[in-house]
């Protein structure tokens, strides 16, 4: 099962000392501090509710203020580009999505955006998660926010854009 852990970190001086700690967790794929709402956001990957509820014991140890944990709905809207993990993000955007979606427009439209790494249906605050590979912040408004707009129109109700932090 996969899951996407969304944290606020205090004090802001141990930012850096939870990432690290984060990273080192072997069911951790991919950590980040980013911009926005949240501090750091963890993509991890277990096999059953306890080693979730040991990663957040970890962030606990960590400085962990509040976490939002959105886990990857099996079967649905879920796609990933080879090698998603060993691409550096810039971006992840979180859409909540109006019913009933059309995941097979969804899913062709969203891979013809060759910055989105991958993409997947959540249970929790959002509907869908889609990373953006680091390539694509440079011109991020063309590569990926334009090429989103379309589907505006179909059944996207509102989106929320987390860059990733350089240290």
């Amino acid at each position: 099962m996969k899951a996407f852990v969304l944290s606020i970190i205090s004090p802001r001086s141990g930012l850096v000392q939870a990432l690290n700690a984060v990273r080192s967790s072997r069911i951790v794929r991919e950590a980040y501090l980013i911009y926005g709402t949240y501090d750091m956001i963890s993509k991890i990957e277990v096999d059953n509710f306890q080693q979730i509820d040991s990663f957040l014991e970890l962030l606990q140890q960590n400085g962990l203020q509040d976490s939002n944990t959105l886990i990857v709905k099996e079967g649905g809207l879920s796609f990933e580009r080879e090698n998603c993990d060993k691409v550096e993000k810039c971006a992840y955007i979180f859409a909540k999505i109006k019913r009933p979606s059309t995941p097979k427009f969804w899913e062709r439209h969203i891979k013809s955006i060759d910055a989105i790494m991958e993409v997947h249906e959540l249970f929790g605050l959002y509907d869908v998660v889609m990373s953006v590979e680091e390539n694509a912040r440079v011109d991020f408004y063309n590569k990926v926010f334009k090429q989103l707009w379309l589907l505006t129109e179909v059944n996207l109700a509102a989106t929320h854009t987390m860059f990733t932090v350089k240290i």
